[in-house]
């Protein structure tokens, strides 16, 4: 997870990547845990995409305190997200998540 500055105080964008290993498409969805320092500038988005090597997944965010910022990438059962003629990995519990401190001026 890389949290970058924007020109606005306190703006920040958020840039998450899911990697796939397996050498089988996935399907993943893609999010942050909601925080009360954190206000999403556009929408708080959740991603589920099909996933077969690498993506990034991003969002805008004003902070209002020093925080954390947690993304969280799980794969979920494929409802026709990826192409009916892919290898699609069998769904498994498997959650990985990514923690970013973030410091405000």
């Amino acid at each position: 997870m890389i949290v970058s500055p924007m020109k606005g105080k306190n703006e920040f964008t958020v840039t998450l990547q899911v990697k796939n290993n397996v050498g089988q498409c996935m399907v993943v969805k893609v999010s942050t845990v909601m925080n009360p320092s954190i206000k999403y500038l556009s929408a708080h988005a959740i991603y589920t995409s099909c996933l077969c090597s690498a993506n990034k997944y991003f969002w805008d965010i004003q902070v209002s305190d020093n925080t954390a910022l947690q993304g969280k990438a799980e794969v979920v059962p494929a409802k026709s997200i990826c192409p009916d003629d892919e290898k699609i990995f069998p769904v498994t519990s498997y959650v990985e998540t990514a923690t970013q401190k973030i410091i405000v001026s």
